[in-house]
């Protein structure tokens, strides 16, 4: 193993909080965020308006459809768990790669024609969290209670 195995990306881990009405944008929100700071290629920004914040968001129709197809799998997954307590908990993780040539690896050429490896350099962790208000999981609030005479 050399020094590059060895070595581990740096990982953020990001806590979202959101109930089911607002929980797709919120992850979106926070997902063009974090692409909009790494995306290196030329782009024109746009935004996102997502529970009364603007949020940078990368204009790439390829990005934009990925990220709302892998937002579209975690709220399903999620809406499909059931929790007494009220709150399903998913992890999403987008992980940062490039392209590197291989040094050495001892034939040279002969090595099977792989002259570049992915090292990944950046891991992002999204900690999702749905939960569901307790005046919609049958408990009364103390509002809904009370009658008026």
């Amino acid at each position: 193993m050399d020094q590059r195995e060895a070595r581990r990306p740096p990982e953020y881990i990001l806590e979202v909080f959101a109930d089911p009405t607002s929980i797709k944008d919120v992850v979106r929100g926070v997902l063009h965020t974090i692409f909009f700071h790494r995306y290196f290629p030329c782009h024109s920004p746009g935004t996102l308006d997502v529970l009364d914040l603007t949020l940078p968001v990368v204009t790439n129709p390829e990005l934009e459809t990925l990220i709302d197809t892998r937002v579209g799998q975690l709220v399903r997954q999620l809406s499909s768990d059931t929790s007494p307590q009220g709150s399903v908990r998913g992890q999403l993780a987008v992980q940062f790669f490039e392209k590197k040539r291989k040094k050495g690896g001892g034939l040279g050429w002969f090595s099977g024609g792989k002259a570049e490896e992915e090292i990944c350099w950046e891991i992002w962790r999204l900690e999702v969290t749905l939960a569901t208000p307790k005046t919609e999981l049958g408990s009364s609030s103390p509002l809904q209670s009370e009658q008026v005479s």
